[in-house]
Protein backbone atom coordinates (compact mmCIF):
# COMPACT_ATOMS: atom_id res chain seq x y z
CA UNK A 1 0.00 0.00 0.00
CA UNK A 2 1.29 3.42 -0.89
CA UNK A 3 2.57 5.52 1.99
CA UNK A 4 2.76 9.30 1.89
CA UNK A 5 6.27 10.51 1.17
CA UNK A 6 7.53 7.13 -0.07
CA UNK A 7 8.16 6.00 -3.62
CA UNK A 8 5.44 3.71 -4.99
CA UNK A 9 6.66 0.43 -6.42
CA UNK A 10 10.05 -1.21 -6.90
CA UNK A 11 12.39 -1.26 -9.91
CA UNK A 12 12.41 -4.56 -11.83
CA UNK A 13 12.74 -6.02 -15.33
CA UNK A 14 10.05 -7.62 -17.43
CA UNK A 15 10.37 -11.39 -17.86
CA UNK A 16 8.76 -13.95 -20.17
CA UNK A 17 6.50 -15.02 -17.29
CA UNK A 18 4.77 -11.61 -17.04
CA UNK A 19 1.29 -11.58 -18.56
CA UNK A 20 -0.14 -8.88 -20.85
CA UNK A 21 -3.88 -8.29 -20.42
CA UNK A 22 -6.37 -5.86 -21.94
CA UNK A 23 -8.80 -3.81 -19.89
CA UNK A 24 -10.33 -3.74 -16.43
CA UNK A 25 -12.54 -6.83 -16.74
CA UNK A 26 -9.61 -9.01 -17.83
CA UNK A 27 -7.58 -7.64 -14.93
CA UNK A 28 -10.42 -8.42 -12.50
CA UNK A 29 -10.54 -12.03 -13.68
CA UNK A 30 -6.74 -12.52 -13.69
CA UNK A 31 -4.76 -14.50 -11.13
CA UNK A 32 -2.75 -12.55 -8.61
CA UNK A 33 0.04 -15.14 -8.92
CA UNK A 34 1.47 -13.45 -12.02
CA UNK A 35 2.84 -9.98 -12.61
CA UNK A 36 0.56 -8.24 -15.09
CA UNK A 37 0.90 -5.59 -17.78
CA UNK A 38 -2.44 -3.83 -18.37
CA UNK A 39 -3.24 -2.23 -21.69
CA UNK A 40 -6.29 0.02 -21.99
CA UNK A 41 -9.07 0.54 -19.46
CA UNK A 42 -9.55 2.72 -16.40
CA UNK A 43 -6.68 1.24 -14.39
CA UNK A 44 -4.22 1.74 -17.26
CA UNK A 45 -5.51 5.29 -17.74
CA UNK A 46 -5.07 6.09 -14.04
CA UNK A 47 -1.45 4.90 -14.36
CA UNK A 48 -0.85 7.26 -17.29
CA UNK A 49 -1.51 4.71 -20.08
CA UNK A 50 2.06 3.37 -19.89
CA UNK A 51 3.69 1.66 -22.87
CA UNK A 52 4.14 -2.08 -22.32
CA UNK A 53 7.80 -2.76 -21.45
CA UNK A 54 9.70 -5.16 -23.69
CA UNK A 55 11.00 -8.44 -22.23
CA UNK A 56 14.23 -7.62 -20.37
CA UNK A 57 13.44 -3.89 -20.17
CA UNK A 58 13.58 -1.98 -16.90
CA UNK A 59 10.21 -1.05 -15.41
CA UNK A 60 8.47 -0.55 -12.06
CA UNK A 61 6.40 -3.18 -10.26
CA UNK A 62 3.47 -1.55 -8.44
CA UNK A 63 0.83 -3.20 -6.25
CA UNK A 64 -2.81 -2.23 -6.72
CA UNK A 65 -5.90 -2.92 -4.68
CA UNK A 66 -8.93 -4.92 -5.77
CA UNK A 67 -12.62 -4.50 -4.99
CA UNK A 68 -14.37 -7.60 -3.60
CA UNK A 69 -18.01 -7.41 -4.70
CA UNK A 70 -20.85 -9.53 -3.27
CA UNK A 71 -24.15 -9.20 -5.13
CA UNK A 72 -27.49 -10.36 -3.76
CA UNK A 73 -29.85 -11.28 -6.59
CA UNK A 74 -33.64 -10.93 -6.61
CA UNK A 75 -34.07 -14.73 -6.76
CA UNK A 76 -32.28 -15.13 -3.40
CA UNK A 77 -28.94 -16.28 -4.84
CA UNK A 78 -25.68 -14.40 -4.46
CA UNK A 79 -22.60 -13.82 -6.61
CA UNK A 80 -19.08 -12.92 -5.44
CA UNK A 81 -16.45 -11.52 -7.76
CA UNK A 82 -13.55 -9.09 -7.99
CA UNK A 83 -13.55 -5.72 -9.72
CA UNK A 84 -10.46 -3.76 -10.63
CA UNK A 85 -11.81 -0.32 -11.49
CA UNK A 86 -15.34 0.48 -10.33
CA UNK A 87 -18.83 -0.43 -9.23
CA UNK A 88 -21.46 1.98 -10.53
CA UNK A 89 -25.10 2.17 -9.43
CA UNK A 90 -27.62 4.23 -11.40
CA UNK A 91 -27.23 6.74 -14.20
CA UNK A 92 -25.86 10.26 -14.63
CA UNK A 93 -29.10 11.80 -15.93
CA UNK A 94 -31.82 10.20 -13.79
CA UNK A 95 -32.24 9.10 -10.17
CA UNK A 96 -29.41 8.13 -7.85
CA UNK A 97 -25.84 7.71 -9.09
CA UNK A 98 -23.18 6.04 -6.91
CA UNK A 99 -19.66 5.52 -8.26
CA UNK A 100 -17.42 3.31 -6.11
CA UNK A 101 -14.04 3.87 -7.65
CA UNK A 102 -10.62 2.30 -7.23
CA UNK A 103 -8.65 4.40 -9.68
CA UNK A 104 -10.44 7.70 -10.33
CA UNK A 105 -11.49 7.19 -13.95
CA UNK A 106 -14.62 5.57 -15.33
CA UNK A 107 -14.20 5.69 -19.08
CA UNK A 108 -13.26 9.24 -20.05
CA UNK A 109 -14.63 10.71 -16.81
CA UNK A 110 -12.35 11.58 -13.90
CA UNK A 111 -15.08 10.77 -11.40
CA UNK A 112 -12.84 10.67 -8.31
CA UNK A 113 -9.79 12.88 -9.01
CA UNK A 114 -8.16 12.10 -5.65
CA UNK A 115 -8.46 8.32 -5.94
CA UNK A 116 -5.36 6.13 -5.98
CA UNK A 117 -5.43 2.40 -6.87
CA UNK A 118 -3.18 1.42 -3.95
CA UNK A 119 -4.14 3.59 -0.98
CA UNK A 120 -6.18 0.93 0.84
CA UNK A 121 -9.46 2.78 0.21
CA UNK A 122 -11.93 3.26 -2.60
CA UNK A 123 -13.52 6.61 -3.36
CA UNK A 124 -17.30 7.04 -3.48
CA UNK A 125 -19.08 9.77 -5.42
CA UNK A 126 -22.83 10.03 -4.88
CA UNK A 127 -25.09 12.22 -7.00
CA UNK A 128 -28.34 12.94 -5.16
CA UNK A 129 -31.63 11.92 -6.85
CA UNK A 130 -33.11 15.42 -6.57
CA UNK A 131 -30.41 17.07 -8.71
CA UNK A 132 -32.03 18.74 -11.73
CA UNK A 133 -31.36 17.63 -15.31
CA UNK A 134 -29.34 20.72 -16.29
CA UNK A 135 -27.09 20.33 -13.25
CA UNK A 136 -26.65 16.63 -14.05
CA UNK A 137 -25.65 17.37 -17.65
CA UNK A 138 -23.20 20.02 -16.43
CA UNK A 139 -21.74 17.71 -13.75
CA UNK A 140 -21.32 14.87 -16.26
CA UNK A 141 -19.56 17.22 -18.69
CA UNK A 142 -17.30 18.68 -15.98
CA UNK A 143 -16.39 15.19 -14.72
CA UNK A 144 -14.26 14.71 -17.85
CA UNK A 145 -11.74 17.07 -16.23
CA UNK A 146 -12.61 16.14 -12.65
CA UNK A 147 -14.05 19.60 -11.93
CA UNK A 148 -17.60 18.44 -11.06
CA UNK A 149 -16.87 18.61 -7.32
CA UNK A 150 -17.45 20.29 -4.97
CA UNK A 151 -21.19 20.62 -5.49
CA UNK A 152 -23.93 20.69 -2.81
CA UNK A 153 -25.75 17.74 -4.42
CA UNK A 154 -22.61 15.63 -4.96
CA UNK A 155 -21.09 13.80 -2.01
CA UNK A 156 -17.58 12.38 -1.99
CA UNK A 157 -16.07 10.06 0.58
CA UNK A 158 -13.50 7.30 1.04
CA UNK A 159 -14.23 3.90 2.53
CA UNK A 160 -12.98 0.34 2.93
CA UNK A 161 -16.45 -1.23 2.73
CA UNK A 162 -19.94 -0.11 1.72
CA UNK A 163 -23.33 -1.67 1.08
CA UNK A 164 -26.22 -0.46 -1.08
CA UNK A 165 -29.70 -1.78 -1.82
CA UNK A 166 -31.47 -1.34 -5.12
CA UNK A 167 -34.09 1.44 -5.06
CA UNK A 168 -36.06 0.06 -8.03
CA UNK A 169 -36.12 -2.89 -10.42
CA UNK A 170 -34.80 -0.64 -13.19
CA UNK A 171 -31.79 0.72 -11.26
CA UNK A 172 -28.63 -0.19 -13.17
CA UNK A 173 -25.60 -1.92 -11.59
CA UNK A 174 -22.35 -2.02 -13.57
CA UNK A 175 -19.10 -3.65 -12.47
CA UNK A 176 -16.03 -2.70 -14.52
CA UNK A 177 -18.45 -1.60 -17.23
CA UNK A 178 -20.46 -4.84 -17.32
CA UNK A 179 -24.14 -4.65 -16.48
CA UNK A 180 -25.55 -6.93 -13.77
CA UNK A 181 -29.27 -7.68 -14.09
CA UNK A 182 -31.82 -8.57 -11.39
CA UNK A 183 -29.78 -7.42 -8.39
CA UNK A 184 -31.22 -6.39 -5.03
CA UNK A 185 -28.14 -5.41 -2.97
CA UNK A 186 -24.39 -5.06 -3.38
CA UNK A 187 -21.52 -5.04 -0.88
CA UNK A 188 -18.06 -3.79 -1.80
CA UNK A 189 -14.86 -4.03 0.22
CA UNK A 190 -11.26 -3.16 -0.56
CA UNK A 191 -8.63 -5.89 -0.91
CA UNK A 192 -5.25 -4.17 -0.48
CA UNK A 193 -2.20 -5.05 -2.63
CA UNK A 194 -4.05 -7.73 -4.61
CA UNK A 195 -2.36 -7.49 -8.04
CA UNK A 196 1.19 -6.62 -9.13
CA UNK A 197 1.42 -4.53 -12.28
CA UNK A 198 4.40 -3.54 -14.39
CA UNK A 199 4.59 0.03 -15.66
Amino acid sequence: MITRGEQWGVPTKRTLDDVVITGDYELATSSNNNRLIVRMGDIAHSLGDPVSPEVGASCIEVPIDALRVCISMRDGSSVSLLASSHVMIGRWLHGRLVCINNAGFIGNKNVSPRAHPNDGFFDVMTLQPDMGLQQRVRARHKSTLGTHTPHPLLETSRARSVEYSSTSRSEVLRIDGRRIASWSAVQVEIVPDYWRLLV
